[in-house]
């Protein structure tokens, strides 16, 4: 006996291709969205990022070196993968997590300032030149320079499927050469000199034309890293500025070095 139109059984077909259809739309939803992802996105500068692209609809992959403790990022992020940006192993497994997959925008945002925290009423002075230790300065080497290099090696086959791809280097004003600023912090310094040099390299590789690399600097935020002191940007909004920087970047910004408001900066 055939099942009218409108007996029980057609109607739980009739939801049943419903619900298929939905769960196809939503999953090609997916995949049309842009994926953005961001090292270090645990906590600070980066987990800021990630709820600014979260918000705007993006495919959110964050990192960090330890994913079960990054409650706050599991939150905002589509996917949070571990990373150690200091290791070979870490950067391979994380190139074979997403193997075959796109990748638009890299966004190497993981830093370290060393052993001793920023500068500033209350805070622990930044070592001086007397007191710096070969260790230090090749810790922040290995993250804020050697890091982002080798993170974007690994991710180069994803970046290339892109469309569009874009590489952000999140650097700093203390990088650059003829700035007159405080003593100390020599490692956090110099690193952040070295990956906009490196930026630069990649900007001018033929053999990277199809990307886009840019180096910007997110400004003196309140944040572990950074301090608190209430003169100090609020990550939040500096984060929404550097959001929209990104999305403006065309290949006429190669190779150039940005503050998070627009401006353009010397090296």
């Amino acid at each position: 006996m055939k099942s009218s139109p409108s007996s029980p059984l057609a109607g739980i077909l009739l939801s049943l291709l419903a619900l298929a259809s939905f769960a196809l739309g939503s999953e090609e939803a997916e995949k049309a969205k842009t994926t953005v992802l961001i090292t270090g996105a645990n906590r600070g500068l980066g987990l800021a990022l990630s709820k600014q692209f979260a918000a705007g609809d993006y495919h959110v992959i964050g990192t960090a070196r330890s994913p079960g403790k990054a409650t706050e990022l599991k939150e905002v992020a589509d996917e949070v993968l571990p990373l150690d940006v200091t290791s070979d192993e870490s950067i391979q497994a994380l190139a074979e997590a997403l193997k075959g997959r796109t990748v638009d925008i890299l966004v190497n945002n993981a830093g370290y300032f060393g052993p001793t925290k920023g500068l500033g009423p209350g805070r622990e002075k930044s070592a001086q030149l007397k007191s710096l230790t070969r260790a230090e300065v090749l810790d922040c080497f290995a993250v804020n320079s050697a890091g982002p290099i080798f993170v974007t090696q690994g991710l180069l086959p994803n970046l290339l499927q892109s469309e569009h791809p874009k590489v952000v280097m999140i650097s700093s004003r203390s990088g650059i050469i003829n700035k007159d600023s405080a003593s100390g912090a020599y490692g956090y310094r110099i690193s952040k000199t070295a990956i906009n040099r490196a930026m630069k390299i990649m900007a001018s590789d033929k053999s990277l034309a199809k990307c886009i690399f840019v180096s910007i600097a997110p400004g003196h935020n309140q944040t572990d890293m950074g301090g608190n002191r209430p003169n100090l940007l609020d990550p939040d909004e500096s984060m929404a500025l550097v959001k929209t920087r990104i999305e403006e970047l065309t290949h006429q910004h190669n190779g150039r070095f940005w503050y998070y408001d627009g401006t353009e900066l010397p090296w």
